[in-house]
């Protein structure tokens, strides 16, 4: 290309130069020679000297930067804007990190490709950037890696169309240097000219450069002619480059007669060209040229820069001439900016394969600081990088031993463990924690979970794994393992086989089955999982499937499996502990248990009384029951949704008569109780054996009683009595609830008599005079009905009463009202009352209200509901009194109405209540202005479930009221609103109604959602009109453990579908409790670099993670906020703490903990929390033994944070549940006491105390606490409040009398004497108490709540008070009890 004289080419090389500078001596004399044209960073380096890096980068990336954002503030391209800031931020970051520390992350620059690769978008001056770090600024990866990378980029920007430039090519020409990149000059040029792209000086200078690095001196020169032809000047960076080709054609005569050379042409060598030429010497081993050369650089007062003297080391490894290294290493002067340096030579000598010189200048790094003062760890970069660069596994383990030995990073082995893991290298990652193991560190499941998931395409390596796992490490794989790491891999065979296949790697065929159903679920694969768990016997667990199995039925609504799974539920709560043989969880009530999965199915509203009827219906035919409290709380819910045909079947469901039916198992188990037919037989046999029946004829009479079965259990009946059968109480009473039942009063009356003859004494239970009491009623006997309630009363526990009972009573009072008899109702009322029948709540008022409002008497149901209000902070039928006094038009009475309900709901909720009563009317207007009222929150929630409720119940002109009300009200989402329209306008087949419902929601600006679109695509198709959209197709959110898996660009697209970012996503399904959502959005922010979700937003994920029963993932969530230094909220994590302490999760609390500093986990009362786990968990014994061993093995400066984190809560848990510890929790506490901590000691005071050894409690007093100014004793009083014993705080307040203790600790145990008394009303008593205390304390140390409680009391029994109760927050009690208590979770224990 360039033309040359053969003369110039017969010169021997020193010459050629001579000849060359000197046929150039015109230009450089001539021209403005900028000595310090490498700006832009030296051009030619020698194996990438860093000065090229800082002067190129460093230095200008604040005008880089400066530049960017001007760029992005005047261009223009409005479809990507928004994208285009992504970008930015990604760029400034990396200048930032740059300016920082001198280099890049291998994956921040990954994370820039992806961008520009889904943004489509790129400025010329972002795109130079991204090309620009592709070189040396990237230490960690290799050059053919760093190289790989911008040949990626570069063809991206080629593809998106970004103009380049000259300056582009340079860009790219400089990191094919660093890179030592081989390729061909001419090629290069000739692209450039085929994209029209002119060559510059820089580009010829580097150009020689990549001669030189070859040691290509001649075509370094033809080059150099074409420079001289065209008349380019020449700077310092082309003599450093011949330099260094010299060099590298083992000419060093040559290499060191170009600074001659220079000198002649009036350059004067400076500190990068002496750097070339010692490395030139270097690359020999000549370690005397070097000291010479060095000499000559002193006598100059040229100071080489620690970076420098890197290069030349550098060199030197490479070459294998690590002899002379150290003379080197002694030269450099550790200036600032060292470790920066230092860092990145380690980088690239690993990368070399040179680990232990390596070490060696990690050893020379000076340590940092913690803030406490102490030597920071170091290393930890380096052990990555040798990770990352597969270095000998041997090789890792040594260097972390020797890190380890000499106290300079304790945590060596597990940071390569990590990387490893994270690497994804299984081999390796295997071998570091077989050493692990070895060293007793123990090995979690969890560690296995990166190797799984980035295996997941590949069975036999995720078997692999997993049998590793199992085998090696003698792990046992959780459930939570195979369901979202194992099982999505083998997702395509049958369950036998999964299971099969499982079983091979040493999973048990239970805990393959649970899993298995447990991801069957998950992926709404409801009868897949049904099948299964019928067919293994495992243990499946209520709190892991409840939430799976609820939303899987939710789906696919197929009731049939759904209680098919339920029943193995509820048959395998009993094989809990043989799950887990350290378990010593009791097992729990079954009938709870079923009750907790309807309710959830009660908690979505849309259709929910359809699907609790069906599922209700096949629960009993299952035969399984469920609890009064959940019967109860199911009622609550439904509230006015309640339906006779639901009450009944929860009538029965409560009962206590249900049996479950028995399953086609191998060897199923016996029936609780015989049926009909075996007493029939049985009956039979003993006829003919001759033997009496009496037993079995009893048995009959009882069974027919129950099965309400009048003409068999007569029946029975004489013939017990012509065979002189001698009939109980309880025989009659089962008649009597029989013929009740049947509305046979006679014979009632009659069974009475006989009963009260028989047994004067007989005590009926509460529902059998319930029954009859109804019987009596039904006949128009009230007097008679309020006569037996009278003569039948007596002490009744409230609380044993069951639903069945509850709605029996409420049925009988509904009776009352609907007929209007308004005297009769109350006087059975407040009989009911009075003798302690019921219990009053809203459900069991609102006959109350309502016999007024049947008799039109408005004023006096007000009159009641306000009684009720002020009585009971209730608000019964409170809709149905509303909408009747709008109706009426009665302004005044629906005021006082309003703000009665703002008592007991608060303003906002009562508001909506009002809002929605006024849509109801029809009163449009009056609606909208409340909802316009200024300050108003939204309540989606509450308007979601009005719409279910108007649908289900076919109310259309209630919806078209509230679509009508909440147009043009920014802060409603009416999105909901118009889809349940659209609903209701299907159901009832009006297609021009619903297409008009599109086409007003266009006028209206509201964006129609793609459910609703699909909704109505396909009614209009099904009623035979032309759809006139496309319609979408809905595709089901992925479930979480598939998130890894999905293609980015697809959450991309659902970014830019909407208007609102993914962060916006975020809160929006957090608000409306959608969690799955929540975090699919959450994958895909913290997959890009543009957006990020504050401590505040995670936190919230996580508390309703937690409250979904979904600790697992809450979990996940927690370690990875506090694994990038962020801190949840406290009372968050203090909530998922105590949900892993009630599951007894030892390692995900342990997990946690490790991540928290000792303040943090003061805040979150972690040791508390732990102490906690390990009681339910069954280690409470291994705990005390390493509490004893903490204070054994303690240090003088331990003792100060040991004392901080004594579980004192935990420990009164211990004590509590584990009386068999007693003596070694007193000697663990003694070890204490001698170590000056008497925290422990304490504890044990306060238990002995409580629980009455009063001679054990006053030998630790005399002897540890006497003289002590803080005494614990919270417990103490607690105990005493819940026994109300007097007793005890008495004997506290003696004892605290002599002890130095403040006066708000004595103002504490007066406080809880005062309030015993007033509990149990003994008032006076109470009063004579407050009168010795206020001579020991002033009174606002007194409890204020036990003073107002005093005076009510007294009061009531027409006695002054004779003290001013001290206003709220006078003054706040200090008492020394109340640091370190447990919280209320710990105080179950």
């Amino acid at each position: 290309m360039l033309q040359v004289t053969m003369d110039f080419f017969k010169l021997p090389l020193v010459s050629r130069g001579l000849h060359l500078v000197k046929s150039m001596a015109c230009i450089l004399r001539s021209s403005k020679y900028v000595r310090n044209f490498g700006s832009l960073a030296r051009s030619i380096v020698f194996n990438s000297s860093r000065r090229d890096v800082d002067g190129a980068i460093i230095q200008n990336s604040q005008c880089l930067s400066t530049g960017l954002t001007k760029s992005l503030a005047t261009q223009a391209v409005p479809s990507h804007s928004h994208n285009d800031s992504n970008l930015d931020k990604s760029l400034k970051r990396l200048d930032h990190d740059v300016r920082r520390t001198g280099r890049i992350t291998r994956r921040e620059l990954e994370i820039v490709l992806e961008e520009l690769r889904h943004t489509r978008s790129a400025t010329s001056t972002q795109s130079l950037l991204i090309i620009r770090c592709c070189g040396n600024l990237v230490p960690e990866a290799s050059p053919e890696v760093r190289t790989q990378l911008v040949e990626e980029i570069w063809k991206t920007l080629e593809n998106i169309g970004v103009p380049m430039d000259v300056s582009h090519y340079n860009a790219l020409l400089r990191v094919y240097l660093e890179n030592e990149h081989l390729f061909s000059p001419t090629d290069f040029l000739a692209n450039m000219e085929h994209k029209g792209v002119e060559p510059n000086r820089v580009t010829y200078q580097r150009l020689i450069s990549r001669y030189c690095q070859h040691g290509d001196i001649e075509g370094a020169t033809r080059i150099l002619e074409f420079m001289r032809e065209k008349q380019l000047p020449v700077n310092e960076n082309v003599f450093n480059a011949l330099i260094m080709g010299h060099s590298q054609a083992d000419d060093m005569e040559s290499a060191s007669g170009i600074l001659g050379v220079m000198q002649q042409a009036g350059l004067e060598p400076s500190a990068d060209t002496y750097t070339t030429l010692l490395c030139g010497y270097a690359k020999k081993g000549d370690i005397d040229a070097i000291a010479k050369t060095l000499e000559q650089c002193d006598a100059k007062d040229i100071q080489l820069l620690d970076r420098d003297y890197m290069e030349v080391i550098y060199s030197l490894a490479i070459n294998n001439h690590l002899e002379h290294v150290d003379k080197l290493i002694d030269r450099m002067r550790q200036t600032a900016g060292y470790n920066q340096d230092a860092v990145n030579l380690i980088l690239r000598l690993v990368n070399c394969g040179h680990e232990d010189l390596g070490y060696k200048i990690l050893l020379t790094m000076p340590r940092p600081s913690r803030s406490d003062g102490e030597q920071g760890f170091v290393g930890s970069f380096f052990i990555r990088q040798l990770v990352k660069a597969n270095r000998p596994v041997e090789k890792i383990i040594s260097i972390c031993d020797k890190l380890e030995k000499e106290d300079l990073n304790p945590r060596a082995l597990l940071v390569a463990v990590e990387c490893s893991i994270q690497s994804r290298n299984i081999d390796q990652a295997c071998a570091l924690m077989h050493t692990m193991k070895e060293n007793n560190i123990p090995i979690r499941q969890h560690y296995f979970w990166p190797l799984l998931a980035s295996h997941r395409d590949n069975v036999n390596d995720v078997l692999d794994i997993l049998s590793r796992m199992c085998t090696e490490f003698g792990l046992t794989a959780g459930g939570e393992t195979l369901k979202d790491y194992v099982i999505p891999s083998l997702e395509k065979q049958s369950s036998d086989q999964i299971i099969s296949r499982l079983r091979s790697c040493g999973i048990t065929t239970a805990t393959a089955a649970s899993a298995l159903v447990n991801y069957r679920l998950n992926m709404n694969m409801i009868a897949e999982a049904a099948q299964t768990a019928m067919r293994y016997r495992a243990f499946y667990s209520a709190s892991s499937l409840r939430r799976p199995l609820v939303q899987a039925y939710l789906h696919t609504e197929d009731r049939d499996s759904f209680i098919s799974i339920l029943r193995q539920i509820h048959d395998s709560v009993d094989r809990a502990v043989l799950a887990d043989d350290d378990s010593a969880s009791v097992v729990p009530d079954r009938t709870e248990l079923v009750g907790n999965f309807i309710l959830d199915i009660a908690s979505v509203s849309h259709n929910r009384v359809r699907r609790i009827e069906v599922i209700l219906q096949g629960l009993v035919e299952q035969g399984l029951g469920l609890s009064n409290s959940s019967a109860e709380r199911l009622q609550e819910k439904l509230g006015e949704e309640l339906t006779s045909e639901i009450s009944n079947l929860l009538g029965k469901l409560t009962s206590g008569e249900l049996v479950p039916t028995t399953l086609t198992r191998p060897t199923p188990p016996p029936p609780a109780a015989m049926d009909e037919g075996q007493l029939l037989k049985i009956q039979k046999m003993l006829e003919e054996k001759g033997e009496s029946t009496r037993g079995i004829k009893r048995q009959l009479l009882l069974l027919y009683c129950r099965n309400r079965d009048l003409e068999k259990a007569e029946q029975i009946m004489k013939e017990l009595e012509a065979d002189n059968f001698v009939f109980t109480g309880g025989i009659y009473a089962h008649m009597l609830e029989l013929y009740a039942h049947h509305d046979k009063l006679e014979e009632v009356q009659s069974i009475l008599k006989k009963l009260q003859e028989k047994e004067p004494d007989f005590a009926m239970d509460s529902s059998k005079i319930i029954k009859i009491v109804t019987l009596l009623i039904k006949c128009d006997k009230v007097p008679e009905a309020i006569n037996f309630l009278n003569e039948h009363s007596g002490e009744r526990k409230l609380e044993d009463r069951t639903f069945q009972y509850s709605a029996a009573c409420w049925r009988l009072l509904n009776s009352l009202a609907e007929q209007g008899k308004c005297d009769d109702l109350k006087q059975v009322f407040d009989t009911l009352v009075k003798c302690e029948y019921i219990e009053v709540n809203n459900v069991l008022l609102g006959p109350m209200i309502k016999v007024h409002v049947v008799r039109n008497d408005l004023a006096k149901a007000l009159e009641e509901f306000e009684l009720f209000c002020q009585k009971y902070r209730a608000t019964p039928w409170k809709n149905e009194l509303a909408c009747k006094i709008i109706q009426a038009e009665d302004a005044e009475a629906l005021q006082k109405l309003t703000d009665l309900s703002t008592q007991v709901h608060g303003e906002v909720n009562s508001l909506y209540d009002l809002v929605f009563a006024f849509v109801e009317c029809g009163r449009i207007r009056q609606a909208r202005k409340i909802l316009e009222t200024p300050g108003l929150r939204s309540r989606p929630q509450r308007l979601n479930s009005i719409c279910e409720r108007y649908q289900q119940e076919g109310m259309v002109a209630s919806l078209e009221g509230l679509v009508e009300v909440t147009r043009d009200i920014s802060h409603i989402d009416r999105s909901d609103i118009y889809y349940h329209l659209l609903r209701s306008y299907c159901k009832s087949k009006d297609a021009d109604k619903a297409l008009g419902l599109w086409t007003r929601m266009q006028e209206e600006d509201v964006q129609a959602s793609d459910e609703f679109l699909s909704t109505l695509g396909n009614f209009l198709k099904k009623e035979g009109r032309e759809v006139p959209f496309v319609i979408p197709e809905i595709v089901e959110a992925p479930p979480i453990a598939d998130v890894h898996r999905g293609d980015r660009n697809s959450h991309g697209a659902q970014e830019t579908g909407t208007g609102l970012t993914a962060a916006q996503k975020f809160k929006q399904a957090l608000r409306k409790n959608n969690l799955d959502d929540a975090l699919l959005h959450k994958q895909f922010i913290e997959s890009t670099a543009d957006q990020s979700l504050s401590v505040s937003d995670l936190s919230t994920l996580i508390e309703g993670l937690v409250r979904a029963d979904r600790c697992g993932e809450a979990s996940k969530v927690a370690l990875g906020m506090l694994e990038r230094g962020l801190f949840p909220v406290s009372h968050v994590l203090r909530f998922l703490l105590s949900r892993l302490a009630i599951a007894g999760d030892i390692d995900t609390v342990t997990a946690i903990g490790s991540l928290l500093t000792p303040e943090n986990k003061k805040r979150a009362s972690f040791d508390n929390r732990l102490c906690h786990a390990n009681i339910v968990a069954g280690k409470a014994t291994e705990y005390l033994r390493m509490l004893t061993a903490e204070i054994e093995n303690a240090e003088e400066s331990d003792l100060e944070q040991l004392a901080q984190k004594f579980p004192r809560g935990g420990a009164i848990g211990i004590l509590t549940n584990h009386p068999e510890l007693h003596l070694d929790y007193e000697q663990m506490a003694l070890k204490y006491v001698e170590k000056g901590i008497t925290a422990p000691i304490n504890v044990l005071w306060t238990h002995l105390f409580a629980k009455g050894q009063d001679a054990a409690a006053k030998k630790i007093w005399d002897e540890y606490l006497v003289g002590s100014p803080r005494i614990m004793f919270q417990h103490i009083l607690q105990e005493a409040r819940e026994a109300r014993d007097e007793n005890i705080p008495r004997k506290l307040i003696a004892v605290l009398g002599c002890a130095a203790v403040s006066e708000g600790s004595r103002g504490s145990a007066h406080s809880c004497l005062i309030d015993v008394l007033v509990n149990t009303e003994k008032y006076e008593d109470a009063l004579v108490a407050l009168e010795e205390a206020v001579k020991d304390v002033c009174l606002e140390n007194i409890n204020r709540i036990t003073l107002l409680k005093l005076q009510n009391g007294l009061l009531k029994q027409g006695k002054t008070f004779p003290y001013e109760v001290p206003v709220k927050n006078t003054k706040s009690s200090s008492s020394s009890s109340s640091d370190d208590e447990p919280s209320s979770d710990e105080k179950k224990q």
